[in-house]
């Protein structure tokens, strides 16, 4: 800390004019005052410019399996999981910091008349957004971007009964951004 401000300070004195006395000083204090609450705004921000509270997942389901309403998908195989944020216990994850995330989820379906892909993404409880998708081999999903605070949850919910899920084939990832 004491580096910075010596550093500022011979960058200030070269940079400025050369003034008598009290203008100087006056000048000096000044920008003294504003590295000063520089500083302070940068401690209460913390990781500006750090790697501490990177995040992202990638789990894909081991099996096929057929769900009824309202149940988690159990994306139970990790293929990433840098920062620990999701679980394979409860099929969760959780914020390991407030910030802006993207999430998104790819489910095979099994060709089948009486199977769909109809899922939400869950915010701590509630319905964040949904997918629809119908009978045939393919591919449904979505991807979302949400603002989350620490300890917030996000997960994948089946939102109608006969909701097959081909494993292996189907996915759940997110990541924090940094902007």
């Amino acid at each position: 800390m004491r580096h910075v401000f010596l550093l500022l300070w011979i960058c200030i004195l070269a940079s400025t004019k050369r003034t008598e006395g009290r203008s100087l000083m006056a000048h000096l204090m000044r920008q003294a005052g504003n590295l000063k609450h520089g500083l302070e705004l940068a401690a209460r921000v913390g990781d500006i410019g750090s790697h501490k509270n990177d995040v992202a997942f990638t789990a894909v389901t081991s099996s096929g399996t057929t769900y009824s309403s309202s149940r988690t998908i159990a994306f139970n195989r990790l293929l990433l999981n840098h920062g620990n944020a999701y679980s394979t216990s409860n099929y969760r994850f959780t914020a390991p910091s407030e910030g802006l995330y993207v999430f998104s989820w790819s489910l095979a379906l099994l060709k089948g008349s009486r199977y769909n892909g109809n899922v939400h993404l869950i915010r701590n409880g509630s319905a964040y957004q949904s997918t629809n998708c119908a009978n045939t081999y393919q591919q449904c999903g979505s991807t979302v971007a949400m603002w989350l605070g620490k300890n917030n949850q996000v997960w994948i919910q089946t939102r109608s009964s006969n909701v097959y899920v081909y494993g292996t084939y189907s996915s759940f990832s997110g990541w924090k951004t940094h902007w």
